[in-house]
């Protein structure tokens, strides 16, 4: 594996100092006498990553490689945890030595694509983005990656890219249309980031981090009823959901605001 950098020492460090915590809703408590496996930290990695927790997803995905480097999904979820994070050079470093283990992955090569996209280097993206669905067999993250890149480079056959991403995903997928409409939404194109989002949420409705970007984007549209239905939704899957507990307040004060305001327009027509 070669010499690890400054932030894989600080993320493997981490995950050594605490213990994995269990969350109630995915994963059912742990007998003393049982072990760690990769599947036990890639389960824990996807929790946090699809409830934007990125670093926490990052301790358990690195965990999940030195328990097992020969599985490719630990890798990606490292390299997707550190383009969100926007620590590019890093997401580089990851994918140069997850392709010397899979030199022919193509979700490896698209997930380089999109970090060359993330640059701006749009050639070398959609060189990469080409060599991966040229391949046979390629799957839903390679078009999740090639809609991303020529979404950056604006151009029109994203959108087809990404039908093809939920094709090839199933129609009870939910990671592939909740990562679609993150793009979306980071595009603030808040009208495809909703319809992508409710497509994720009715095969995973129990995400609270879900229903809080559900929120968001009728927040964006500026369908406030809908946003704030929303964001109760995320409070009742997580009562400790500071984020949707602030929304709520948020969007109640505006929209009491926003009826004082119609009704004084009213009285001086």
């Amino acid at each position: 594996m070669g010499r690890f950098t400054k932030l894989e020492r600080e993320t493997q460090d981490a995950v050594v100092r605490e213990k994995p915590q269990t969350s109630k809703a995915e994963i059912q408590p742990i007998g003393k006498e049982e072990t760690y496996d990769v599947a036990f930290y890639i389960k824990q990695g996807d929790n946090a990553y699809f409830h934007g927790k990125y670093k926490d997803a990052m301790q358990f995905y690195s965990r999940a490689i030195q328990t097992d480097n020969t599985q490719h999904y630990p890798w990606m979820g490292q390299i997707y945890c550190l383009i969100e994070l926007r620590q590019l050079q890093e997401a580089d470093v990851w994918c140069g030595r997850a392709l010397e283990l899979f030199p022919e992955d193509d979700a490896i090569i698209s997930l380089r694509a999109m970090m060359y996209a993330e640059r701006g280097m749009y050639k070398r993206a959609l060189s990469a983005s080409d060599y991966a669905i040229s391949r046979k067999g390629a799957n839903a993250h390679a078009y999740v990656a090639r809609g991303f890149v020529l979404l950056k480079a604006n151009n029109k056959n994203a959108s087809l890219c990404f039908m093809k991403a939920m094709e090839l995903a199933g129609s009870t997928d939910w990671k592939i249309p909740m990562r679609i409409g993150m793009i979306f939404f980071n595009a603030k194109d808040y009208t495809l980031a909703l319809d992508y989002f409710q497509k994720a949420c009715a095969n995973n409705i129990a995400n609270d981090f879900l229903w809080h970007h559900i929120g968001l984007c009728y927040q964006k549209l500026g369908i406030l009823g809908k946003a704030l239905e929303s964001f109760q939704s995320a409070l009742a899957q997580n009562p400790d959901n500071r984020e949707a507990q602030e929304a709520i307040a948020r969007v109640s004060h505006t929209s009491i605001f926003s009826m004082l305001i119609r009704k004084i327009v009213r009285i001086f027509r």
